[in-house]
């Protein structure tokens, strides 16, 4: 059995849609009720609730558990402490295997949620665990909580300058590789980096929503301390907002870019390109009328 924690973000529900079709089982963690339901309605039978810093509960939760795939909240600030502490009860509970949701480039220092999980990754190397690390690039879904915008006004609003080269990755792509390293042998002690096909401008995927949509769309650079602004009205908290503040100015100056080698192997066939996620996002919306509006913009990989 295997334990996802943060089952209730994007990308562990991601990888619920790809396991439980599957046969595969999952306990799913989360931190409430709430999520349990929105869980449950995904077809998890088998849910618990638990804060990673309660670790009487945890415990609790990793009985009868043989593997564990760990994805911390976004840019908690305290995730080594917890890394370590999951590292802990798996070796007292004599759980051998452990599959961690990384970041591509966790060695950039300029990038503080990035740089933790390398620290993370550090963990690992010692814990003496049987361990895969994933360490994917952005994800091309991070575009759809502009999706309104997109559609509506034409415009593709991103804090950094439009010329910025990110090699996005289709989250249905790393959430079939995390299957793979899950559910077959021989990826002990890898680290996989999952990078789209490739490393697009900010231009050049409004050139593609342009193509898809059958209206012109713009790649804008907005004004940063707008962004931060605006972020802090939708509730965002002051570590979050300075964390995606510095991933920004990184983008901005140097891109973030990958190579899709390893997650073709994985894969065994190409990962998905840009074109072919769009098009298949805007036939699913017309189909089924969504606005495609889920979450602040930018709040990055989980």
């Amino acid at each position: 059995m295997i334990l996802l924690t943060g089952a209730a973000g994007k990308t562990g529900k991601t990888i619920l849609n790809r396991l439980i079709p599957h046969g595969v089982h999952v306990r799913s963690l989360v931190r409430n009720e709430q999520q349990a339901q929105e869980i449950r309605q995904l077809g998890s039978t088998d849910v618990a609730i638990a804060d990673l810093r309660d670790q009487q509960a945890l415990s609790q939760a990793l009985d009868g558990i043989h593997k564990i795939y760990f994805i911390c909240p976004n840019m908690t600030p305290d995730e080594v402490e917890i890394g370590r502490s999951l590292i802990t009860l798996a070796k007292q509970k004599g759980i051998r295997r452990f599959v961690y949701h990384s970041v591509l480039h966790p060695q950039v220092e300029e990038m503080p949620h990035h740089w933790q999980k390398m620290r993370m990754e550090e963990c690992l190397f010692k814990s003496g665990l049987d361990f895969t690390i994933l360490q994917p690039c952005a994800y091309m879904q991070n575009i759809l909580a502009n999706w309104t915008s997109i559609i509506d006004e034409g415009i593709y609003p991103v804090p950094y300058d439009t010329s910025a080269r990110i090699s996005v990755v289709d989250l249905e792509d790393v959430a079939a590789a995390a299957e793979v390293v899950l559910t077959q042998m021989n990826h002990s002690h890898a680290i996989y980096e999952l990078a789209g096909p490739q490393a697009l401008s900010q231009d050049e995927m409004a050139e593609v929503l342009t193509q898809e949509i059958g209206r012109p769309v713009k790649a804008v650079a907005i004004d940063r301390s707008d962004w931060a602004v605006n972020a802090q009205r939708s509730g965002l908290d002051e570590n979050s907002i300075d964390t995606l503040l510095k991933m920004f100015e990184y983008y901005e100056h140097y891109g973030f870019q990958g190579n899709p080698n390893v997650l073709n192997s994985l894969l065994k066939k190409p990962a998905t390109k840009f074109v072919d996620f769009v098009k298949r996002t805007h036939e699913s919306r017309l189909r089924y009328g969504s606005n495609g509006q889920n979450g602040q913009n930018h709040h990055h990989r989980k």
